[in-house]
């Protein structure tokens, strides 16, 4: 058992965790099988419901607005009052938003659950700042975060899969309805994790009217890590809303066979984002969301050209790690942050990225009418200069 142990605490920092974030690594574990089981098949869906490829754009594009709208609020909340509430208050609309989808009869009348699902976002910078300020050993920020994020993408590994075949039985609208249940469970366990306030500055304490010059400089440090972020989120949701589409439409996969390529996508966040995490903190978080940046390239390509069941589930493991940069990002940004605006400014990275993928779905639609290959290989194009960048421009 203690080899075990010592052999999981590569990628598992346990001296590092507390019992509640042990708790939302459950919570997290359980929402993401309740929403896998139709989030990954959600643009077949979608297209079920008469929409056209720009149309499945349009509702993503919508999905992300409202996703991008929400963290910075979210993030002036959690520097400000109990993040347990902040998290019970935000995930309960994410609860709603299957049940909404499962009574839709055309396309637009899913924009209240994408609506729903984007102001769940404004939770997120309190989960994030829970979990940074619950980690006892701060040398460990990245490798913690990665393990709280890959226990959300380990709930996902077998949920596609798994929906996609109850799917066959008890139709998507039951599947959805399905995901509700298991979301409200998932949001139902942030009752028994403890209340967590921000420190509040002392009486005592002098304040500084103006910022310091190494805020200053560390602010715009984390500026342009999520200009940086912003690009490479914009350029991956060109293509990803429609790589189910195309899995099934093009390479004329079942639905059993798509999900399955979306469970191995998740196995594929989960474990390379462990490794990701460890990389960048044994050796360079620049050279880890470099390394997690050229993935993406090295799966879309393939996709191109791979017909073979079995040859694409590692095409997907890889589009999986292509994932993490943004978890990355988010690590960095919270081990620069002051303590007492951690929320605002890990909110700011994932607004920025959220903001530039809402114009990139609709992108992506009218290039994928235009041809289905276009959109793939459009979204690869600026991936080898941006992996290049964060290896020898971007500094820590």
């Amino acid at each position: 058992m203690t080899s075990l142990r010592h052999i999981l605490s590569y990628g598992v920092p346990f001296e590092a965790f507390t019992r509640d974030v042990w708790l939302l690594c459950l919570s997290n574990a359980v929402g993401a099988f309740g929403e896998g089981l139709y989030f990954w098949v959600f643009p077949l869906y979608i297209r079920s419901l008469n929409a056209d490829y720009v149309q499945l754009g349009l509702v993503f594009s919508v999905l992300y607005l409202v996703s991008a709208l929400a963290p910075i609020p979210g993030g002036f909340l959690a520097d400000r009052f109990d993040r347990k509430k902040i998290l019970l208050l935000a995930w309960t609309p994410w609860v709603f938003a299957p049940l909404i989808y499962s009574f839709a009869e055309n396309w637009t009348q899913l924009i209240p659950g994408t609506v729903c699902w984007g102001v769940s976002m404004i939770g997120v910078p309190a989960f994030m700042t829970y979990v940074l300020t619950s980690v006892t050993d701060k040398r460990k920020l990245a490798s913690a975060i990665s393990f709280v994020v890959a226990t959300y993408s380990f709930g996902y590994i077998f949920a596609p899969a798994v929906g996609a075949y109850l799917a066959t039985f008890i139709s998507m609208r039951g599947v959805l309805q399905l995901s509700t249940v298991v979301s409200a469970v998932a949001t139902g366990i942030f009752l028994l994790i403890h209340s967590q306030y921000p420190k509040r500055n002392k009486a005592d304490k002098p304040q500084q009217p103006l910022p310091s010059p190494d805020d200053k400089r560390l602010w715009q440090k984390m500026l342009v890590w999520s200009g940086f972020l912003a690009i490479a989120s914009f350029s991956m949701n060109i293509a990803r809303p429609y790589v189910a589409t195309y899995l099934s439409k093009q390479v004329n996969l079942s639905d059993f066979y798509v999900g399955t390529f979306g469970s191995v996508v998740y196995a594929g966040i989960t474990f390379i984002g462990i490794f990701a995490g460890r990389l960048g903190d044994r050796w360079r978080k620049s050279g880890a969301i470099s390394l997690c940046l050229i993935l993406y390239p090295l799966s879309i390509v393939p996709l191109l050209m791979v017909r073979e069941p079995a040859a694409l589930m590692l095409v997907a493991f890889l589009y999986g790690g292509s994932s993490v940069s943004g978890n990355l990002v988010s690590a960095y940004v919270g081990t620069i942050s002051p303590e007492a605006k951690r929320g605002v400014w890990m909110s700011i990275p994932q607004s920025l990225s959220l903001l530039a993928a809402f114009a990139a779905p609709y992108l992506g639609g009218y290039l994928y009418t235009q041809s289905p290959s276009y959109a793939l290989i459009v979204s690869v194009i600026a991936m080898p200069f941006l992996a290049l960048m964060a290896l020898t421009r971007l500094k820590e």
